[in-house]
C-alpha cells in the first residue's frame, strides 16, 4: 500500500490511439490525454478516461492541472513505452510491470522533502545511469513525476518542453532524477506524437525560443545535430 500522495497517470497522446503499446486502458487512474477530435477513436480502441486536451503542451498543463485539483501526484507518460527493466547498476536486470515501477517510484518521491520535479533516465543504457539518484539534472519528458506545484509547460513551445520545464525547476533546485529503472520509448520512427511535428525548422525555431529565454544555460550538442544539452 502507498503512503504519501496518490497518483494519476497522464497518458500524453495523439494520432497514436490504435496502436498504444500497453493495457492500461481501463485503468481508473490512467487518464489520456488526447490531441482535439481524437476523444473517440481513443475510446473506441479502449481507453475509458478520455479528454480532448490540444496540442502537446496544453496537454500537458491540463494534466497538471487535473492532477494537482484532486491533490495527487502527476505522472506524465508518453505513448509510445515499450518495456521497463531494473538498472542493471542496481539490481538484476530483469523486466518489470509498467505499474511496478511507477508505484515504487512514487514511494520513494512521497519519502523526499523539497523536491517537486522527478524524472527516469534519459536513456536505457545503464552505462550512463550508474548514480541511483541524480540532482539538478536533466528530467526527459517521457516520463516525469510531479508533486503539486506553481511552474507550468511554455506553450509556445511545440518541441523540447522537458528542457525548459526541467530549467525552471533546476531554478529553484527542487529536481532529481532516480535511476533504479531504464525505460524504452521508441522514438523518432513512431508516426504520430510529437514526431507528426518534428523536423529541423521546427527543431531549431525551439531551440532558438529556449536560448533566447535561457541564454548560455542552452548549449548545442556538437555530435548530434538538433540536440541539446543543459
Amino acid at each position: 500500500m502507498l503512503l504519501g500522495m496518490k497518483h494519476n497517470v497522464y497518458v500524453i497522446s495523439a494520432g497514436r490511439y490504435d496502436k498504444l503499446p500497453f493495457d492500461k486502458k481501463q485503468k481508473e487512474n490512467y487518464i489520456f490525454c488526447v490531441k482535439d477530435g481524437q476523444g473517440k477513436l481513443y475510446e473506441q480502441n479502449g481507453c475509458k478516461n478520455v479528454y480532448e486536451t490540444g496540442n502537446l503542451m496544453k496537454s500537458r498543463n491540463f494534466a497538471l492541472d487535473h492532477a494537482f485539483k484532486n491533490k495527487k501526484i502527476c505522472v506524465q507518460l508518453s505513448d509510445d513505452i515499450k518495456k521497463v527493466v531494473v538498472n542493471k547498476n542496481f539490481g538484476e536486470p530483469v523486466k518489470v510491470e509498467l505499474d511496478f515501477a511507477i508505484e515504487d517510484i512514487v514511494e520513494k518521491f512521497n519519502r523526499v522533502t523539497g523536491v517537486k520535479l522527478l524524472g527516469i533516465p534519459p536513456t536505457d543504457n545503464y552505462f550512463f545511469a550508474n548514480k541511483i539518484v541524480s540532482t539538478n539534472t536533466f528530467c526527459i519528458g517521457d516520463m516525469l513525476f510531479i508533486k503539486p506545484n506553481k511552474l507550468r509547460f511554455d506553450e509556445q513551445l511545440t518541441l523540447k518542453e522537458d528542457y525548459d520545464y526541467t530549467l525552471q525547476h533546476i531554478e529553484r533546485g527542487d529536481v532529481i532524477r532516480y535511476q533504479k529503472y531504464l525505460f524504452t520509448f521508441e522514438h523518432y520512427s513512431n508516426k504520430g506524437g510529437a514526431v507528426d511535428v518534428r523536423d529541423d525548422e521546427e527543431e531549431q525555431k525551439n531551440i532558438q525560443i529556449l536560448k533566447s529565454k535561457w541564454g548560455d544555460k542552452i548549449k548545442l550538442n556538437p555530435k548530434r545535430k538538433n540536440e541539446i544539452l543543459i
